[in-house]
C-alpha cells in the first residue's frame, strides 16, 4: 500500500488508515510525504507505531533555499532533515523522490551523496511536468514550464550521480526519461512505471493504472512501436513534447524522428 496526495501527514485519520491496512495484511506500507510533521518526534513514532514499513520523501534539493522556494515555505527543508535524523535506527526504510527541474537538476550528484549520509537508502528521479499547470497561457503555466528541463541537459548530472550512488551503495533510478533519451551508460537508469504495479485510487473513488496517467507517458511517437524498448517504455509525456519537441525521442535501432 502505498499512501500519497497531495500530502497524506494532513489527514487526522492517517495513523487509522496505516493500522487497518496492516490488519488487512498489506505489506509494505509506504507513506510518501514531504516528511514535515514528522520532525514531531510523537507524531514520528505514532507513525512508526502504526506501521508504517517504509517512508519515501519528497525531495527537492540539498540546498535549503531551493528545497523551501520548490515546497512553497520557509523550513521545509529543516524539517524535513529533522525527520530524517529522528527515523535513524527505527527499522523503516528510507527513500527519497527527487524532483528534477531546471533549478535542480545540476545539484543532482550533491542531493544524492547529502540525503545518502543522512540514511537514505535509494533515490527515485520524477521529472517534473507541466500537465497540472493551469492553461497554457496563464502565469502558473508559463512559470512551470519554463522549470521543465531538457533530458539532454539532465545526462551530465545524471551520470555523476549514478557513480555517486554506485559509490555509495544506494539505489538510483529514474521514471520519466526513456531509455532513447539516454546514452547507452545510463539506459539502465531508467524505470518503467509500469514496474511499480500501482493501481492509484483517488477522492474520485476511480481506479486506474499509474502509468495510464498523462503524467506517466503515454504519447507515443510515430516510430515508437518498432523501438526495441518499446514493451518496457511507457513514452514520452505529451507535456514534454510541446515544451521541447521531438527531437530527443530516437527510436532504439530506426532512424532518428524530425523535431
Amino acid at each position: 500500500l502505498w499512501l500519497g496526495g497531495g500530502e497524506p501527514t494532513l489527514r487526522d485519520d492517517l495513523l487509522a488508515l496505516v493500522r487497518a491496512a496492516r490488519e488487512l495484511g498489506y505489506a509494505p506500507i509506504t507513506l510518501q510525504t514531504n516528511g514535515m510533521r514528522l520532525a514531531y518526534a510523537d507524531y514520528r513514532a505514532a507513525v512508526v507505531r502504526a506501521g508504517v514499513t517504509e517512508i519515501r520523501f519528497n525531495v527537492k534539493s540539498h540546498r535549503a533555499e531551493v528545497h523551501d522556494r520548490l515546497s512553497g515555505g520557509e523550513r521545509c527543508h529543516a524539517l524535513l532533515l529533522e525527520a530524517l535524523e529522528g527515523l535513524a535506527g527505527t527499522g523503516v526504510r528510507i527513500a527519497a523522490d527527487i524532483l528534477l527541474t531546471r533549478a535542480t537538476g545540476p545539484d543532482l550528484p550533491e542531493t544524492v551523496s547529502f540525503f545518502a549520509s543522512r540514511g537514505v537508502e535509494s533515490f527515485t528521479l520524477w521529472l517534473l511536468s507541466a500537465a497540472d499547470a493551469a492553461g497554457e497561457q496563464s502565469d502558473e503555466h508559463m512559470a512551470v514550464a519554463a522549470e521543465v528541463p531538457r533530458i539532454a541537459d539532465l545526462v551530465p548530472p545524471l551520470t555523476a550521480a549514478r557513480a555517486e550512488a554506485r559509490r555509495l551503495g544506494v539505489e538510483l533510478a529514474s521514471l520519466h526519461t526513456p531509455p532513447c533519451t539516454l546514452p547507452p551508460e545510463l539506459r539502465d537508469l531508467f524505470a518503467p512505471t509500469a514496474a511499480l504495479s500501482l493501481v492509484v485510487v483517488g477522492p474520485d473513488r476511480r481506479p486506474f493504472a499509474l502509468e495510464t496517467s498523462p503524467f506517466e507517458g503515454g504519447a507515443y511517437l510515430e516510430g515508437c512501436s518498432g523501438c526495441a524498448q518499446r514493451s518496457r517504455c511507457g513514452g514520452p509525456r505529451a507535456d514534454y513534447v510541446r515544451l521541447h519537441g521531438r527531437g530527443e525521442f530516437v527510436p532504439l535501432g530506426l532512424p532518428s524522428l524530425a523535431p
